[in-house]
Order: structure tokens, then C-alpha cells, then sequence
């Protein structure tokens, strides 16, 4: 009798047990996020740049749409949320530094579940244009020649130098080698003028000069000194 009454006790507490159990929903991200940071020289973050967001469709024949379009904010940063797994590239719209503007082009990964985060220093995306300054006759370089190196959409027909040195990006004059060394933004389309320091006479041009980001590049100028 007893054996029969905790028996029954037994079966109760297995009914309830089966009773509270309950089904769980799990729910598994397919899904990435993108964010991103634009750093001035000093880290700082630089605020109100428009970003474009592009999903590349052939990465090797460089064919992209566009998806969306956001501005940093001020920490200079984008957030472009959930974006499905795939390869995107990042456009930001001319950020400046020093008053110079730079072209940048990357490109980033997004993996499902991830966040890919990534801080960018703008002036990292530069070049360095040695302008060597030649005697036309002797082939010697010339020292104290000015030189200006100017985005080609900011030059047209040039008459007083004076007038392009807030448009240059860089601006000098050739040591004792006849050389003039800067570092400029990469992927830009630059003219180089150089001129004399005196008259602000214009000696001679180069349009259509650029460089990768990382290279350097020497451009051979020549100079007619009577």
C-alpha cells in the first residue's frame, strides 16, 4: 500500500516536470555590421563628411552600387549598421586636413556576426612628388625656384603665381640640388608649376602628374635661365 501511494507521487512530479517545459526560439544573424572613423593628424576625428557606402558587384572590374549615403558624426565617426556578408567599398567625400583635400577608396569585408571597424588617418592616403629643377643648357639643378603643385581641377590659365598659393597643396622653392620635396594626396590629379621668385614669372608646366598611395615620384622640370 505504501509502495503503491509513492509510486503515485512519483508519476505526479514527472507529469509537472513535463508540463513546465517549454519551447525556445533561437534566431541566427546573417547579418553584419559596418562602422568607421576618419582621423585628422593629431587622431582627432573629422566631423560632417559624406560617406558612400558601395556593395561591389565584380571587385575586379571595379562595378559598384551605390547603397547609402551618411555623414560622421562628431567623432568623426559612420555607422552604416546591418549589411548582409559581402565586399564593400568605402567613399568619403574630400575629408580635409590642413586644409587640403584627399581621395579615398578602401575597401572592408563584412562577415556574418561581425562588426568590421576601422579607423582611417585621411593623410595616410598620400604620396611624395621630389620636383628636381634643371638648367635648360648646363642640365645643373637650379636652387630658389619656386614651385607650386596644384589640383588640376583648381589651375586654369595661370598668370600671377600669387594667386594659385591658397589653391596649391604644396608650395616651395628647390634647395642647393635644384629639388623640392612634399607630400602630397594620393589618387589626385596635380599640375606642377615652377616660377621665378622675383618677377613671379611662370618658367614652365607639368599637368596631369599623380602618384599611389605610398609612392614616391620624382619629376624632372627643366628651367631656360638667359
Amino acid at each position: 500500500m505504501k509502495s503503491n501511494f509513492s509510486l503515485c507521487i512519483l508519476l505526479v512530479v514527472m507529469l509537472s516536470s513535463c508540463k513546465k517545459t517549454s519551447n525556445i526560439d533561437v534566431t541566427v544573424s546573417t547579418s553584419g555590421k559596418l562602422t568607421y572613423r576618419f582621423l585628422d593628424d593629431a587622431g582627432k576625428g573629422i566631423p560632417n563628411v559624406n560617406v558612400s557606402l558601395f556593395d561591389i558587384v565584380q571587385i575586379y572590374s571595379g562595378s559598384a552600387i551605390l547603397l547609402d549615403t551618411r555623414k560622421t558624426d562628431g567623432n568623426g565617426s559612420v555607422d552604416f549598421g546591418e549589411l548582409n556578408p559581402s565586399t564593400y567599398k568605402i567613399v568619403p567625400d574630400s575629408p580635409m586636413v590642413n586644409n587640403v583635400k584627399y581621395v579615398i577608396e578602401d575597401y572592408i569585408q563584412v562577415l556574418t556576426g561581425k562588426t568590421g571597424q576601422r579607423d582611417i588617418k585621411v593623410s595616410d592616403y598620400s604620396g611624395t612628388f621630389n620636383v628636381l629643377v634643371e638648367d635648360y643648357s648646363t642640365g645643373l639643378g637650379l636652387n630658389n625656384i619656386g614651385v607650386l603643385l596644384v589640383p588640376a581641377d583648381e589651375y586654369g590659365n595661370i598668370g600671377d603665381p600669387a594667386s594659385y598659393f591658397t589653391r596649391a597643396d604644396a608650395k616651395g622653392i628647390t634647395d642647393s640640388k635644384g629639388i623640392f620635396s612634399s607630400k602630397v594626396p594620393s589618387d589626385k590629379s596635380y599640375v606642377i608649376a615652377t616660377y621665378n621668385l622675383k618677377t613671379n614669372t611662370i618658367y614652365n608646366t607639368a599637368y596631369g602628374i599623380s602618384l599611389k598611395k605610398g609612392e614616391t615620384t620624382t619629376v624632372r622640370m627643366f628651367v631656360y635661365t638667359p
